[in-house]
């Protein structure tokens, strides 16, 4: 007679939630997601090649690739025009992609339903408990509930699965900027294929990716102080956020007004939230975080997404290989942490050009990014980021995770 499957809740059907749940599937798992928004929403993102390694295992790099852009590298530049110098986003032989999130998202999970993982939507999780049995029930808002063997908490940098888990724990902090962006066609802007461009503007950061079709993907970081209401950014029409931007970069090259002014869409203001600190336990009994939820990290860092894809292949490979769930959370989380705070560290160190406003600053910004840049961000020293790679097929033990080799064995840089 057949063991009975074992069965993950999985909270969040992002890009997580999906890639989680069909890693799992082929772990012999059965899962089931539940989504707290009815319908998918989000702007665009940079999904590095790394992140696109994990997408691979799953046969889905194809579909992304073709919906997204090829990115291989980055320009960084000052609002004047003058070049600062350059960047690798990709592994040596590897593309990462810009891709509008939702597409994404529905890519992921399309293939999850196709592959017969059950997606329930409008599903607010309100509160976890663990049975005498050894089970997991979730509750959600709407007074329904589900059971499980485990619950896998892939809800974001807001997460309320890290909330009951962990309720001392101070939660996400606003980093003082905000960001938003759109898309624009009909414009000619000269750019060298599968790049995209950095501007340190006067009183904002602009950033552009143009596809092989002239279509145009941007994003604009500013600085604000106080947090804002989100029911007043929402409000904001696309003809008032166009006007602002435009003000915001008056004194920039004039090619960007070019973009924000010809933009067919925009997106709501909204700002960035990062975890200051990791929890000190990603997992609490039979419940464990995955992605933002564990360890957001600023946008800055091109790397959220990466990293919530990698952390489901090793998540989803410890649970295979190790019968406890509490010691497969244990070892996942040994596995992962040192990689995603320093990917934070990174994050932290985009962000900080971003709050440059003065002349002064910005003048001596200008004068050590090239040195900076020609030191850290150079192919060799960005190998560590982009050509990571989760190897599918080497076992995991709980002594796996307290060696060094058997990090670089399970989850390392593997050519």
């Amino acid at each position: 007679m057949n063991e009975q499957k074992k069965k993950a809740l999985i909270i969040g059907c992002g890009i997580a939630g999906p890639a989680v749940a069909l890693f799992l599937k082929r772990a012999g798992f059965e899962a089931e997601i539940f989504e707290a928004r009815k319908t998918p929403e989000g702007f665009a993102l940079s999904l590095s090649s790394n992140g696109v390694e994990v997408l691979k295992m799953l046969g889905l790099d194809g579909p992304v690739m073709a919906e997204g852009s090829p990115v291989t590298r980055g320009m960084m530049w000052n609002g004047k025009g003058k070049r600062l110098g350059e960047v690798t986003l990709a592994g040596e032989g590897r593309k990462s992609v810009f891709i509008k999130r939702v597409p994404l998202g529905m890519i992921l999970a399309e293939e999850a339903e196709r592959q017969g993982i059950k997606i329930e939507r409008g599903k607010k999780l309100e509160s976890i408990e663990t049975t005498n049995t050894g089970s997991v029930v979730a509750t959600f808002q709407d007074g329904t509930a589900a059971r499980g063997d485990l619950l896998i908490g892939c809800d974001g940098v807001h997460s309320r699965t890290r909330q009951i888990i962990d309720p001392a724990f101070s939660g996400p902090v606003y980093t003082g900027l905000m960001n938003t962006g759109g898309y624009t066609s009909g414009v000619q802007v000269s750019s060298p294929p599968e790049t995209t461009h950095f501007v340190f503007g006067k009183r904002a950061f602009f950033g552009y990716h143009v596809s092989p079709s002239g279509y145009i993907y941007w994003f604009a970081n500013y600085v604000q102080a106080q947090e804002p209401v989100r029911e007043a950014s929402e409000r904001s029409t696309h003809e008032e956020r166009k006007q602002r931007l435009l003000e915001l970069f008056r004194d920039d090259q004039p090619f960007i007004r070019e973009i924000i002014g010809a933009a067919e869409e925009t997106f709501p203001d909204f700002p960035s939230y990062a975890l200051p600190t990791q929890p000190a336990s990603w997992h609490k009994g039979r419940v464990v975080l995955l992605g933002d939820a564990a360890h957001a990290i600023s946008p800055s860092s091109g790397q959220g997404a990466s990293m919530a894809l990698e952390d489901a292949a090793v998540l989803a490979k410890c649970l295979r290989d190790i019968p406890n769930s509490e010691q497969a959370f244990a070892t996942y989380e040994h596995l992962r942490r040192e990689r995603t705070a320093k990917m934070f560290e990174l994050g932290q160190r985009g962000d900080s050009g971003k709050f440059v406003t003065r002349p002064l600053q910005q003048w001596f910004r200008d004068l050590t990014t090239p040195i900076f840049l020609k030191l850290f961000a150079n192919p060799k020293a960005s190998d560590w980021i982009y050509s990571y790679r989760v190897d599918w097929d080497a076992p995991v033990t709980t002594a796996t995770a307290d060696s060094i080799e058997g990090r670089e064995m399970v989850s390392h840089a593997a050519k």
